[in-house]
């Protein structure tokens, strides 16, 4: 069956892995940002984590230039600009952690400080900050730092984006952009490492479909979506991603 053989998934496990693309396609296509966090959470059951991280990183590009023709023009490229040096000069900060403390450590760190924080603007409920050159390139030094070591760099800056007083188009476009760059640097990193092979591929042409409708219908969620309720869900993925990375950790 081409289950089992292209793509080396038992039918059981190809429905998994196809169901868990739609979701978090969905969430993508509506949030901007949890894409790979779902992906990791859902079919790691499945698919061994060494396999999933580079099938992640290429549907992630998929799903990001699918959303460009709608993106493009919401994009603040001033922000991005900054984002993206300070992840860049956050990043080798994170590896090096990563070299002196096990990954699985550093993303409870991560889920437990991004948990309270989330709580903390529920509760609190602090005035919206007014991004400045100075925050925008601590929340990328961190955003770097967060992904060089553990990969979850979109709940940084979904985070931040939440506590300030940036639009939801132009929050949600900056973030797609943002991590389409990330992504593709990553994703040329594992090419050169050899981490692409014939199984990925086939998983990822399968997956192709599913993933552009989830993509589609979420993106069509969020034009439906008020935008003054569009931060508070934000707030709540995020809530609802830190609980299920730490469950699954622990």
């Amino acid at each position: 069956m081409l289950g089992e053989s292209f793509l080396n998934l038992s039918p059981i496990a190809l429905v998994v892995f196809l169901s868990v693309v739609f979701v978090a396609a969905f969430v993508r296509g509506y949030s901007g940002f949890g894409f790979s966090t779902i992906l990791m959470i859902g079919a790691m059951p499945v698919i061994p984590p060494t396999q999933l991280v580079p099938l992640s990183i290429a549907l992630e590009i998929l799903a990001s230039a699918s959303q460009a023709p709608r993106v493009l023009p919401e994009i603040n490229r001033q922000y991005l600009t900054i984002l993206l040096a300070a992840s860049l000069v956050g990043a080798p900060v994170g590896v090096f952690f990563l070299v002196y403390a096990a990954e699985e450590y550093l993303r409870i760190a991560v889920y437990f400080i991004v948990l309270s924080t989330t709580l903390l603007l529920l509760v609190w409920k602090p005035k919206p900050l007014s991004p400045a050159s100075a925050h925008l390139f601590a929340a990328g030094f961190v955003a770097g730092a967060v992904n060089g070591a553990t990969a979850l760099s979109g709940l940084v800056l979904a985070l931040f984006f939440t506590a300030s007083t940036t639009s939801s188009q132009t929050m949600r476009a900056t973030m797609i952009a943002y991590l389409f760059f990330t992504d593709v640097i990553t994703g040329g990193l594992l090419i050169a490492a050899n981490h692409y092979d014939a199984h990925t591929a086939w998983r990822s042409l399968i997956a192709v479909p599913l993933l552009l409708v989830g993509v589609w219908l979420g993106s069509w969620k969020f034009f439906a979506t008020p935008s003054k309720s569009f931060k508070t869900v934000v707030i709540w993925l995020v809530l609802v991603f830190c609980l299920a990375g730490i469950l699954r950790l622990v």
